[in-house]
């Protein structure tokens, strides 16, 4: 009985990080796309709803870069996109107003706004019953 509840936090706590981590490693044409909508932005908007950001922060691209990353769960190579150094999930990454996720065609993606304005406009809202 105790492995079992055991199994089943850890099964829940991974499905928790799961759903943080919508689009944070990526098949190599995604991240292609990802990589080139930055880079010809040279700027970006970090907005989190998931995870009950206040406000989207507007930053600027210094250093950006894609890397490989082996993920033994699959046993293929996924790539992330590092913005000075720092890896982001496009998931919730705002490009000329549009989220990077969707525009890179990152699937599926789950509770976040396709359009910035559209949160900030108050036409979205992240309804805290889809928190699981």
């Amino acid at each position: 009985m105790k492995k079992l509840f055991v199994c089943f936090l850890v099964t829940m706590f991974s499905l928790h990080l799961a759903k943080a981590d919508q689009c944070a490693l990526l098949p190599k044409n995604v991240a292609d796309n990802a990589y080139h909508l930055l880079k010809n932005a040279g700027s970006y908007i970090d907005f989190c709803a998931p995870c009950m950001d206040k406000e989207p922060v507007t930053k600027h691209v210094n250093n950006l870069e894609i890397q490989s990353v082996y993920y033994k769960p699959t046993n293929k190579t996924l790539y992330q996109i590092l913005i000075d150094d720092t890896p982001i999930d496009i998931a919730y990454v705002y490009v000329n107003g549009k989220n990077l996720g969707i525009q890179s065609e990152c699937t599926p993606i789950h509770d976040v706004p396709e359009y910035i304005d559209d949160y900030v406009l108050g036409r979205w809202h992240f309804e805290e019953k889809d928190i699981q």
